[in-house]
């Protein structure tokens, strides 16, 4: 995906502030902005384009940000921001609502509507992670989305925990994804947000049904990631903890183009690649890492390993010690 960082902390104290509202005036969404802290505002501004889904990711003290009426006239957008609080208080209003966000919760806004918006930092620099999403990417009816706008939209749960999760993993480990993962990471993201809302607008039922199975195949792949050194990880187990049948499970996976086994295996083989080119786990044996991701025996490790990467776990590791580098890298 395209990144592109934007810090001022080598500018003079004097001049970060302001350029910190050129910045959001020219490559973001103009906005009017006060701080108590203008006289030493240090920020940091990263931009994920993953297509039409675009994320924005600040780091800032204390801020006021006005959507004012004017500024809605001169740029009349039809689109919403998904905003989640992940460090500091935040408090939002729009009209004669009013939400107040602690580290970790979300709030869905309007920007074709006037809003305001107060950062307070708990300690250090407030976070926040913004994901704007065209209208008619969210296919919900606007009913259902004029009540959520403004209002504190669970992430402890459901879809919510899952959007949340995938948001910050996605802006913790840019670096892992390549030039074209952005747009089907993009989608994902997409679905995820879409997903969340219908849940909290109860309006499951309007959602096409490709979304609620990209959304729900999704919350499947995190269960599997959470379990994967559980040997008890079987079909049978995650069709039950999702509300499905097994055969329905089966036809989600077969759909695109894998099975629940082969998915199981690649994520599980993923993982102990990982820890075979760690240092933290240099003092695990092969073995060890085989079985700390579930492969019950060291000699089924081993052909499953040397089937997907070409070699042994074993020599993969002295390879990567040897070279400084990851085996086949060029």
């Amino acid at each position: 995906m395209l990144e592109t960082v934007y810090r001022n902390d080598h500018l003079p104290a004097a001049e970060r502030y302001e350029w910190f509202c050129d910045l959001l005036r020219r490559e973001f969404l103009p906005n009017a902005v006060t701080s108590e802290d203008a006289h030493d505002f240090r920020a940091s501004v990263r931009h994920l384009d993953m297509g039409t889904t675009q994320i924005c990711v600040l780091e800032y003290p204390s801020l006021h940000s006005r959507r004012t009426p004017k500024l809605v006239r001169e740029q009349d957008l039809d689109m919403y921001w998904l905003f989640f609080n992940a460090h500091g208080r935040q408090t939002a209003s729009s009209g004669r609502r009013e939400v107040s966000l602690t580290s970790g919760e979300l709030v869905l806004l309007d920007i074709g509507r006037p809003f305001e918006a107060w950062a307070r930092p708990t300690g250090s620099m407030a976070r926040t992670i913004s994901v704007a999403l065209p209208r008619e990417s969210v296919s919900l009816p606007r009913r259902t989305l004029d009540r959520l706008v403004t209002t504190r939209l669970d992430c402890d749960t459901g879809t919510g925990a899952l959007l949340a999760s995938f948001l910050r993993r996605l802006v913790a480990d840019t670096r892992s994804y390549g030039p074209h993962d952005g747009v089907r990471l993009g989608s994902v993201l997409t679905d995820l947000a879409v997903a969340t809302l219908a849940h909290h607008g109860e309006a499951e039922d309007a959602l096409p049904v490709e979304i609620r199975h990209r959304a729900l195949l999704a919350d499947i792949h995190s269960f599997i990631d959470r379990h994967l050194g559980t040997r008890q990880l079987t079909p049978e187990a995650i069709a039950a903890a999702h509300h499905i049948s097994v055969r329905h499970l089966h036809r989600l996976f077969r759909e695109r183009g894998t099975t629940v086994g082969e998915w199981i295996r690649h994520r599980r083989l993923e993982r102990c690649r990982q820890d075979l080119l760690t240092p933290a786990c240099a003092e695990l044996t092969v073995q060890a890492i085989g079985a700390r991701w579930g492969f019950g025996h060291a000699s089924e490790f081993s052909r499953a390993f040397r089937g997907a990467y070409g070699v042994p776990p074993g020599a993969y590791r002295r390879h990567a010690g040897l070279e400084g580098r990851e085996p086949g890298a060029t």
